[in-house]
């Protein structure tokens, strides 16, 4: 299992939502985030997606993220794919892929 992380621009967001949502991954959390990268062009607006997945739904989902989110200037964000140990979901007490 992985855990993806991802920085968009915010007005990339509502494709990258669409996409995903239409993709049957199992869920997502979205935050509102600031930030800058390494041009230190003050703070901006940006979506933080985080996605939980099976390890054979990786790279479809960072090929779509990159897809929709990407415009080719400054500032279209980065993506993370973290090792996952284990995820519990609290209403049933599953654990592993079923959680997911």
């Amino acid at each position: 299992m992985k855990k993806i992380e991802a920085i968009v621009r915010k007005e990339k967001f509502q494709e990258v939502y669409d996409i995903l949502a239409d993709s049957g991954i199992g869920g997502m959390t979205v935050t509102p985030a600031q930030g800058f990268g390494h041009h230190r062009n003050g703070l901006k607006d940006k979506m933080k997606i985080e996605i939980y997945a099976d390890e054979f739904q990786v790279d479809k989902v960072l090929e779509m993220i990159r897809k929709v989110a990407r415009t080719g200037a400054t500032g279209d964000g980065k993506i993370a794919v973290l090792p996952l140990d284990n995820i519990i979901r609290i209403r049933t007490g599953e654990d592993g892929a079923s959680a997911i």
